[in-house]
């Protein structure tokens, strides 16, 4: 078996080398491309050399106009946030350019056209959303104070007289009303018995 596959092998090889091409082949040629033929041989390779140069030279200057774009680009995105730092600053005081810069979303987004204060505040929605929720309850709580302690100072109707006085034992309170009356404390209220 194994004579066999030997036998084909050097078949195989015998039959390849009777196809490659003889050496005078290349060596005419070469002849031709250094006699008779040598100007059109050398004028095909000027032109062929040429038009690649040609074609290397176009990718080079599109290349240095993209890279310059890109440059004016970038520095016009970093006039404009200069410029808006103090706008944005004005709303927001940690707001700081450079820093936000090192952000890559708040770099893309600049990238892509966004205004820097939009930007700052996609960013940062969350905590933005967590101060502005902090506020609002502060706010409300102030105003409910004030609220009750406007009705404190109002003049009672009916001349200041009460015609009927009720009073509440705090012993018989209920749980959900002793919280919320601890409710009410905790906003300021002052609570009498």
């Amino acid at each position: 078996m194994e004579n066999e596959i030997l036998q084909q092998q050097v078949e195989m090889t015998d039959n390849t080398g009777a196809a490659a091409p003889d050496a005078g082949e290349h060596q005419d040629f070469e002849d031709l491309i250094r006699g008779p033929y040598k100007e059109a041989f050398d004028r095909r390779v000027q032109k062929i050399l040429d038009g690649r140069l040609r074609t290397l030279r176009r990718e080079n200057e599109a290349l240095r106009h993209r890279q310059q774009h890109q440059q004016e680009s970038a520095r016009a995105a970093f006039a404009a946030l200069e410029a808006a730092q103090q706008e944005v600053g004005a709303v927001y005081p940690e707001f700081d350019w450079r820093r936000e810069v090192e952000n890559r979303e708040f770099s893309r987004l600049i990238a892509a056209g966004v205004a820097p204060r939009t930007a700052y505040e996609v960013v940062h929605s969350r905590e933005l959303m967590g101060r502005a929720m902090a506020y609002a309850a502060q706010q409300t709580a102030r105003r409910a104070a004030g609220t009750v302690a406007a009705g404190a100072r109002r003049v009672r109707e009916g001349g200041g007289r009460s015609t009927a006085v009720s009073r509440v034992d705090p012993r018989k309170l209920t749980g959900s009303e002793l919280a919320d009356i601890r409710r009410r404390v905790m906003d300021g209220e002052k609570i009498r018995f």
